[in-house]
């Protein structure tokens, strides 16, 4: 990890804003973040306190959020139909709504069409925007694909997941996650954006959606996922809907519940090389943080990098 700082400068990788790097030590006697962290440096002006829009990671995020709704019975069954949360999908529109289940818009594959577009510049998003009812546009999407058997990244999954959690819980999914993972990871969420009709959002809509955490924030929901969903010895979401969500779907084996899923780990990743790098094997959780341009750079190498050295 010496050479880290030399080779983000050899890679001439400019808008790299932190890299933080965590190691699983004894549980006895490590009591706090601090006692795990093996690397952290930040760069262009940026510093601990920094806190960057984590992009995509907010899906991932999200299914942590449902896993504690699931926990807490808010949610009977992963395999309860959207319906039973969101009445417009009972199949009035097609009847293919009905039949999807809360399993499928962790997996992405509800089925319903989307298209990101060229480079992921997402057209349809651009038409929600303008739309004042999110959940009556989606509902009015094609059907593509029966429920549960196609995988599709898209952002419909998503913004009816941030809907069903609200529903759920009784409260804005902001205010969920901030009682139910910030508070006890001694996290802070910079302000989630909402769309007026009750749906929050952190997708990619052009200049909104800003959700931030700082790298160490970042760091605690890995480790997280690392204990099984216990923090040092505070149980958060169950270890059965962890291992769950970070297991190959029956749509893509190569990812979980939005979870992004590797031979050596799982992974949460943001437009603009935002990354939360899970290795479960190695004890290791590694962030990395940078600034987002239209061109979407990523910086996995940085990673995987660091985990040749575990080899």
């Amino acid at each position: 990890m010496s050479e880290i700082d030399d080779y983000i400068k050899a890679k001439r990788y400019r808008l790299v804003n932190s890299v933080l790097v965590c190691v699983r030590g004894d549980n006895n006697r490590a009591q706090s973040l601090d006692d795990e962290i093996v690397f952290e440096r930040y760069y262009n002006g940026f510093g601990p306190g920094d806190a960057h829009a984590i992009k995509s990671i907010w899906k991932s995020l999200l299914s942590l959020a449902l896993g504690v709704c699931a926990d807490a019975g808010l949610v009977k069954s992963l395999d309860d139909p959207v319906s039973a949360y969101l009445p417009l999908f009972d199949g009035r529109r097609d009847a293919r709504h009905a039949r999807i289940k809360i399993r499928h818009l962790l997996t992405m594959s509800s089925g319903i069409y989307f298209s990101g577009g060229v480079h992921y510049h997402c057209p349809q998003m651009a038409q929600l925007a303008r739309d004042g009812d999110w959940l009556s546009f989606i509902a009015d999407v094609n059907v593509a694909s029966e429920p549960g058997t196609s995988f599709v990244y898209k952002e419909w999954d998503i913004l009816l997941l941030s809907a069903l959690i609200a529903a759920a819980a009784q409260k804005s999914v902001a205010e969920f996650c901030r009682e139910k993972i910030f508070a006890p990871l001694g996290a802070v969420c910079g302000e989630w954006p909402d769309n007026g009709g009750g749906i929050e959002y952190n997708v990619m809509l052009d200049g909104i959606g800003d959700a931030k955490l700082t790298a160490r924030d970042l760091a605690k929901l890995g480790l997280l996922m690392l204990g099984g969903g216990a923090y040092f010895g505070e149980r958060i979401v169950s270890e059965g809907y962890v291992g769950q969500s970070v297991a190959p779907s029956a749509a893509c084996g190569g990812y979980g519940f939005m979870w992004r899923l590797s031979s050596r780990g799982f992974h949460g990743r943001g437009f603009g090389g935002q990354e939360l790098n899970v290795y479960p094997a190695e004890g290791v959780v590694a962030v990395v943080q940078a600034t987002a341009t239209p061109s979407g750079k990523s910086y996995g190498d940085i990673c995987e990098g660091i985990m040749e050295g575990f080899a």
